[in-house]
């Protein structure tokens, strides 16, 4: 018998809009420490160093600390918004789904939520909000950027094939998060002027980028060391199995060490600025070599995100003023 109840028909259509909201949730909602939280961070905490001295560039000299914190709510925004079509990306193919199946079965499409044809739908038309949603609010670059990279790292076979392509689209994923959350926070496009990345005489925000797209390529893999199996089973090509466990494992503890010297020399940094991020650097290189099981991975993984914003503080701290891009 079909009810005539108008309540019983704006009922469904609520249940049925929130399943579809927490559906969509369910697809970043694993990345919001790895990508939301810390690229958010990134934009306002860099913007916050360049008002902290009033010496930035032309039109951020202007921008005040607490223009930029209100800011904040847009920066999270832009960068959510922009990982939502590459994560759906990511998690719609059935080798996807079946990987999930095992290791994150409360996901969106293991959990039968949707189907592929859906999510495949779902991922053009949040491609194309992100762009319009950038295109209003700021960081249509990066956001374009982004489309292109998710492309070549999921549907082009760039996470795949080779492991040092993978550790180089993660690198150039986070250089357009950071590059596009910083336009947000700081209200205004980034341009890259050759001539302020080899100038040697101070740092400035555009060799921090830089330097940033390092740290994340030689250390990055850090994320494959818990999942060998489940790559393997993929055909996935990462650092621990293309290069093998042990020369994986020195990489991270190598270069987790040198940038963890390096960024606070970088910014001038007083001792705090060497006492956090060398620490946890040193933390990360020490659990690496010496705590190997799965479990352990994932929680060395975890303080390789923490120590990713440790680095974002830096330019806050540190005595050298950031020149501008």
């Amino acid at each position: 018998m079909i009810s005539n109840n108008p309540k019983s028909g704006w009922n469904n259509l609520f249940h049925r809009v929130v399943y579809h909201v927490i559906s969509i949730w369910l697809f970043t909602l694993s990345d919001l420490k790895t990508i939301v939280f810390p690229e958010t961070a990134f934009g306002i905490l860099t913007a916050l160093s360049q008002t902290k001295s009033g010496q930035g560039s032309p039109g951020i000299a202007e921008i005040t600390s607490l223009d930029v914190i209100r800011r904040l709510p847009l920066v999270m925004l832009w960068v959510w918004i922009n990982l939502l079509p590459f994560a759906i990306n990511n998690q719609r193919r059935p080798e996807a789904i079946a990987e999930d199946s095992l290791n994150k079965p409360w996901r969106t499409m293991p959990a039968g939520r949707w189907s592929m044809t859906q999510a495949q739908y779902a991922m053009y038309f949040f491609y194309v909000v992100a762009v319009a949603v950038s295109w209003k609010i700021g960081g249509l670059r990066p956001s374009i950027a982004l489309v292109a990279l998710g492309y070549w790292y999921n549907d082009s076979g760039g996470a795949d094939v080779d492991a040092l392509l993978r550790n180089l689209i993660n690198a150039a994923g986070f250089t357009a998060f950071g590059t596009g959350a910083l336009e947000l926070a700081l209200d205004r496009c980034i341009s890259f002027d050759l001539a302020t990345l080899i100038r040697t005489t101070a740092p400035s925000l555009a060799k921090w980028l830089f330097i940033i797209a390092g740290v994340v390529f030689t250390t990055v893999h850090t994320q494959d060391m818990y999942d060998q199996d489940g790559d393997n089973q993929r055909g996935r090509m990462t650092v621990p199995i293309q290069m093998g466990e042990t020369t994986a494992r020195w990489t991270i503890a190598f270069f987790t060490t040198f940038w963890g010297l390096f960024c606070p020399y970088f910014w001038n940094s007083t001792w705090v600025g060497y006492a956090i991020t060398t620490s946890i650097a040193c933390t990360i290189s020490y659990r690496s070599l010496a705590f190997r099981t799965v479990r352990d991975d994932k929680i060395t993984f975890r303080i390789w995100n923490a120590w990713m914003v440790s680095l974002y503080v830096l330019p806050l701290i540190g005595t050298a003023t950031p020149m501008g891009l």
